[in-house]
């Protein structure tokens, strides 16, 4: 397993991260053995960052992932969790991050996420409620030891989080037709954040050889499923620590292991096969260069996010990614006044 030193927080990450939302676990009747043999065969590949979400496995997660490493020395692994809690009640922040720790087993974490963060949610509830004076009793008591965010915000909004010098870490979605991040991902890497990385395969749409233009002759001279090159792409980026993969079975596990046990692309072929997703997206799709000139908009509406849903949209065929994606946009496209604004721009 390859490891990288994630940035200024001097951790060391596994280039490869176990994704926990797609766990084998049931929402009637749950059985947990098949979920915690998953996480310690990746343990055992050598494995050290999971991302444990409080809800996700219909809010099993955290109990699993814990019995699962409750034995296992704590050098091994990346202890991380995420709180989702966004309420003016500041004291339910603490509450959730006691909640997982004793569901988790340990005494700290090394890494704790803020989940779902965006800069309107920073500037009101942490800062205006108060709610970072929480995370700073967090860290006096040493239950945390750096602090990180997830976010879909727009990559201006993210750029101003990391510039409150609060965090050590960032986790984005990125994959190769949804590029969106890679400036704001290349400015946390360079201001010493820890980069990881989400959806490298589109939320699975990647896994179903959707887009065969990237399938052809010319990545090492034979026929390649989407998936390894979608995530051999991820894989290559100089720019990204840990790359999150959604696991549900041992055969996804070892199927990624296989991507980033074999040759990384050079930069020379990332380029050529940005292009060839650029190329494609602009024949069918809306040409946006996402340069921002529409921007703001008056109504908060995220013009060139939304213009790149739709492109990926019209890519892939993809309904259900569309809409998860979409149900993300704080303000959604039917907030439009049609005052045209943006088009004068």
């Amino acid at each position: 397993m390859e490891y990288r030193t994630l940035g200024k927080s001097g951790l060391l990450v596994s280039h490869l991260g176990f994704g926990t939302m797609r766990l084998p676990i049931g929402k009637s009747n749950p059985s947990f053995d098949q979920a915690i043999n998953l996480i310690q065969y990746a343990v055992g590949k050598g494995i050290n960052h999971f991302d444990v979400g409080t809800f996700y496995c219909h809010g099993f997660c955290e109990e699993v992932f814990g019995e699962a490493t409750k034995d296992i020395p704590r050098d091994r692994l990346l202890i991380s969790g995420k709180n989702t809690t966004h309420q003016s009640n500041s004291k339910s922040w603490l509450d959730q991050l006691a909640n997982s720790l004793n569901l988790f087993h340990r005494e700290y974490f090394d890494l704790y996420f803020l989940h779902y963060l965006d800069y309107e949610i920073w500037a009101k509830h942490f800062v205006g409620n108060k709610v970072i004076d929480q995370i700073y009793e967090a860290f006096k008591r040493g239950l945390i030891k750096h602090l990180a965010f997830s976010s879909h915000d727009s990559p201006e909004n993210i750029r101003k989080l990391i510039d409150t010098g609060m965090f050590d870490a960032v986790l984005l979605q990125f994959n190769i037709i949804n590029r969106r991040n890679e400036n704001v991902l290349r400015y946390a890497h360079e201001n010493g954040l820890g980069v990881f990385t989400m959806s490298a395969m589109a939320g699975k749409a990647l896994a179903d050889n959707k887009l065969s233009l990237l399938t052809a002759d010319g990545h090492g001279g034979e026929r390649v499923s989407t998936k390894a090159v979608a995530l051999n792409y991820v894989f290559s980026q100089p720019f990204i620590h840990c790359v999150l993969v959604g696991m549900d079975s041992l055969q996804a596990l070892d199927e990624a292991i296989n991507v980033l046990d074999g040759e990384r692309y050079p930069g020379e072929e990332l380029e050529n096969m940005s292009k060839l997703v650029d190329e494609e997206r602009v024949r069918l799709s809306i040409p946006c260069t996402a340069c921002q000139y529409c921007m703001p908009c008056v109504q908060g509406i995220d013009i060139p996010g939304i213009i790149d849903l739709v492109n990926q949209y019209c890519l892939l065929h993809t309904r259900s990614t569309f809409s998860r994606d979409y149900a993300t946009m704080r303000n959604p496209a039917e907030c439009c006044i049609a005052c045209g604004t943006c088009i004068d721009k």
